[in-house]
């Protein structure tokens, strides 16, 4: 009995991987930065003299103009201060934006941000 569902259920995996439909090739690029359009955060002084240190990796939206329509904190410093310093900061950044075979759209990338004071 135990051998006979085996091959059951092989037989309908076989026949379901034949009735699929084969995926068309899609061709995609990730978003990627113009760096020269990027802010550079200033460390917020009152975090120097906290001497609070950390990294904050902040997703950001993309649209399909290459602008950052909305921003995120995915990876917290542990301090609110840098976070929103870094998120502000990444906000100005242009890029030249994600496409799906050749055409622009809109995609969320991840950018880091690593705060120390030395």
């Amino acid at each position: 009995m135990r051998q006979k569902i085996i091959t059951i259920s092989i037989a309908i995996s076989f026949l379901i991987g034949a009735c699929s439909t084969p995926v068309s090739n899609v061709i995609t690029t990730r978003a990627k930065t113009k760096p020269s359009t990027c802010g550079h955060p200033r460390y917020p002084r009152a975090s120097l003299v906290a001497n609070e240190t950390g990294v904050v990796d902040v997703s950001l939206h993309i649209s399909k103009e290459g602008r950052v329509i909305e921003t995120k904190i995915a990876s917290s410093s542990g301090y609110q201060r840098l976070d929103s310093t870094a998120a502000q900061a990444m906000r100005t950044c242009e890029f030249v934006p994600a496409t799906v075979n050749g055409v622009a759209v809109d995609s969320w990338e991840k950018l880091r941000w690593i705060w120390h004071t030395k």
